[in-house]
């Protein structure tokens, strides 16, 4: 064998006997599918914080949009244009 595996193996035979168990079965011999499924309901149900969500601008319903000027004045366009091209 040659040493990088030899350190693999350690490391991993390492990693194994730090962990210790979170979840005790105290009845019933769940098969490991079902502690699986376990796992994955309880990891998504405590998932952590994540950071803020960038989301795209929506200006639906903008209250601007509810003013009504006849469509061929010119008022219209230019709050129009103010309203949603104003970056």
């Amino acid at each position: 064998m040659s040493e990088a595996s030899v350190a693999d193996e350690t490391a991993t035979e390492d990693v194994k006997a730090d962990h210790q168990a979170h979840i005790k079965v105290l009845r019933g011999q769940p098969t490991d599918a079902e502690m699986a499924a376990l796992m994955a309901v309880l990891g998504t149900a405590g998932g952590g914080a994540e950071g803020p969500v960038v989301r795209d601008r929506n200006l639906w319903g903008h209250p601007v949009d509810k003013l009504r000027y006849s469509i061929f004045s010119w008022q219209r366009i230019t709050l129009w244009e103010r309203t949603h091209m104003r970056r």
